[in-house]
């Protein structure tokens, strides 16, 4: 064989050899790399979890401001809608206005005073829509001497008036203290047997010469007592009595005892 043969020979096999490398290092590169990939995990898609139920909440209350302290003269009117014995709407705590305290404090909870009232009652007093009779009144006129008033009581315990009086001076001229009868009656103006010229305006006697009556002017029933044992009252209230049939027989109830703001 020809030398130059061998050469060509000898090249072939090398670069066959080469290229068998070439092919097996390409091929174990790709087969290393494949096995050796790391899978992208599978991205499977939830359900959209269901909203939460919405929080519902309760409505605001505006809770009202503290009630202001009502107005002395709102008081007033408030007492004098009750029918109580008030006088002169004016927003003055006078002698009457304390008549009228006393008589709402012993017809609500019974404890008559005539203090003047604290912020509290205040707002009770123009609250009150009804009155009702005291633990201790009857059926008939109750005469409260701490008052100065009279509460009349029907069958049905309703409290069908509240009246200014003015009692006995206290003392021995003082009017007497019980559960009284109307033992007699005049239906037109009558002298006095005891104090004469004292004129008395249809009266109902109801113990020994003390009697429920008007006087000869509705001023001298003043918001204390300053009778000579008598029960003075208005024309007006006595007259509403005799209307309505307040008779011999019924009861008059006389109890209390005055305490004057000095004392």
């Amino acid at each position: 064989m020809s030398p130059l043969r061998r050469l060509f020979i000898g090249l072939s096999v090398i670069v066959g050899a080469a290229f068998a490398i070439v092919i097996v290092g390409v091929s174990v590169v790709f087969f290393s790399t494949r096995s050796n990939s790391v899978t992208p995990p599978r991205v499977v898609a939830s359900p959209s979890p269901s909203p939460s139920p919405a929080i519902t909440l309760a409505p605001k209350i505006e809770l009202p401001l503290t009630n202001p302290i009502p107005s002395k003269m709102y008081v007033e009117d408030a007492l004098d809608a009750l029918g109580l014995p008030v006088g002169k709407v004016d927003g003055i705590y006078d002698e009457k206005t304390q008549r009228a305290l006393c008589a709402w404090r012993e017809l609500t909870y019974g404890e008559p005073t005539r203090t003047v009232p604290s912020a509290l009652e205040a707002m009770q007093i123009v609250s009150t829509k009804m009155l009702t009779p005291a633990m201790n009144q009857v059926v008939g006129l109750n005469v409260n001497i701490s008052c100065q008033t009279a509460t009349w009581v029907s069958p049905g315990n309703v409290v069908l008036g509240v009246f200014p009086v003015s009692s006995g001076i206290p003392g021995f001229l003082s009017t007497s203290v019980g559960v009284w009868k109307v033992e007699w009656e005049v239906n037109r103006w009558y002298e006095s047997t005891l104090y004469p010229e004292s004129m008395m305006y249809r009266p109902k006697f109801f113990h020994r010469g003390m009697a429920i009556h008007g006087s000869a002017t509705d001023a001298l029933v003043f918001s204390y007592p300053a009778s000579h044992g008598c029960v003075r009252m208005l024309h007006e209230d006595i007259d509403r009595l005799w209307d309505a049939g307040f008779d011999i027989g019924d009861t008059v109830n006389v109890y209390g005892e005055w305490i004057s703001d000095t004392q």
